[in-house]
């Protein structure tokens, strides 16, 4: 026979530890205090249901379940301050001092235990939802553990959803009649199930995030966010030895006379031209092409699955769209244009390396020819601006 008030109190004692392993572990800044939160509430709760006889009335239950609520919310909470988002405090314990409240004035006078016990299943289902759908919004490719807390809060918010139509006739802690052993250990096994896995994945995502910040540091540039040009050799060492089976092609691409408006408005207005040509060309490209800053003023494009007539028409539109949008920055009237070279596989195939000096060389055709186009292997595709023969 299961002795309840052990089994409470060996939960209540288990959780009070594993908030203080989490207190130490993350042991600077506001952060800790959140991760620990959750498991302090919980303990707290469990411990005062151990003795449920030592506080008038059903005191020591309402605290417990009250403190057990807030457990929730904290955990909420945690979530929120994994990926540094400010803490909800107006959703933090307002829902269960209502609840508090309610079951000291109102559900203990009345028979209105059914109510009282759907409050209290409801809020747990309402902050697991919340914590599921927080963790939803920063799922990535980056962050693998993030979809597995994703399901271990959600299977929590629907059990809890699925439960509360049936609390009248389920034993407390699920719902509202008497407790029973089965229901004290279903209870306990489910919340200490969920403690320990949500513990070691919310470890894993932070080390991830860490991992993810070093991994960006060192391959994206700092100015404008692309990719740097020690990732982009990086890629052309593993693109080279890849089957060359698939077709690509290669933007080259810098901004003409920079040093002109380096030298005329200054650097941090030359920064701001660097910025707004990599933010239109993100704009430009697809999701699935690759841009890179290779250094200064210039930059690489490598689109796969594209041909060279596909690859020519995104190059003039991006060189339309440089020269349409980029005539003024911070006031100052730059007339911003760019010449780019582009190149494809083609026949035969050719390794990316190899697309990327013919690029390299055509984009210094372009400027020898005036600057302000696109041109290609072939000399029908250069297109010429308008305005190209008045500024060179």
């Amino acid at each position: 026979m299961v002795d309840i008030p052990t089994l409470l109190g060996y939960s209540g004692v288990l959780l009070i530890l594993v908030a203080v392993v989490a207190a130490l572990v993350r042991s600077t800044g506001q952060r800790s205090l959140w991760f620990a939160l959750p498991f302090l509430m919980g303990g707290v709760g469990c411990l005062f249901m151990v003795q449920p006889h030592a506080l008038p009335g059903r005191s020591a239950l309402h605290l417990g379940a009250f403190f057990i609520s807030l457990a929730y919310a904290f955990g909420w909470q945690a979530v929120r301050a994994l990926f540094d988002e400010p803490p909800r405090m107006g959703w933090l314990a307002l829902p269960s001092l209502v609840w508090l409240i309610l079951a000291f004035a109102v559900f203990d006078n009345f028979p209105l235990r059914s109510i009282s016990a759907g409050f209290r299943v409801a809020l747990v289902a309402f902050y697991m939802s919340r914590a599921a759908l927080t963790l939803r919004q920063h799922r990535s490719e980056r962050l693998p553990s993030v979809r597995p807390l994703t399901i271990l809060f959600a299977a929590a918010a629907v059990l809890a959803w699925v439960s509360l139509p049936f609390v009248a006739i389920l034993p407390e802690p699920l719902g509202a009649l008497p407790p029973r052993p089965w229901a004290v250990i279903f209870y306990n096994v489910q919340m200490i199930a969920e403690v320990l896995i949500a513990v070691v994945l919310m470890v894993a995502i932070r080390k991830e995030r860490t991992a993810d910040s070093y991994y960006q540091q060192s391959t994206r540039d700092p100015l404008t966010g692309l990719y740097n040009r020690r990732f982009f050799t990086q890629r052309l060492r593993e693109w080279d030895v890849q089957p060359t089976y698939r077709d690509r092609a290669v933007l080259f691409f810098d901004i003409d006379h920079f040093k002109r408006i380096n030298d005329r408005f200054g650097h941090a207005v030359g920064d701001e031209v660097i910025v707004a040509v990599a933010r239109l060309a993100e704009r430009v490209l697809r999701k699935r092409d690759w841009i890179f800053r290779f250094g200064g003023e210039e930059f690489v494009g490598v689109l796969p699955d594209t041909s060279l007539q596909e690859a020519i028409n995104v190059a003039e539109r991006l060189r339309s769209e440089t020269e349409r949008q980029l005539q003024t920055i911070s006031g100052e009237r730059l007339g911003v244009t760019i010449s780019v070279g582009v190149v494809a596989s083609g026949q035969p195939r050719r390794s990316v390396t190899e697309l990327v000096l013919l690029a390299d060389r055509l984009l210094y055709q372009a400027k020898g020819e005036g600057r302000n186009r696109v041109k290609s292997p072939s000399a029908s595709t250069a297109l010429p601006s308008s305005s190209a023969a008045t500024d060179s």
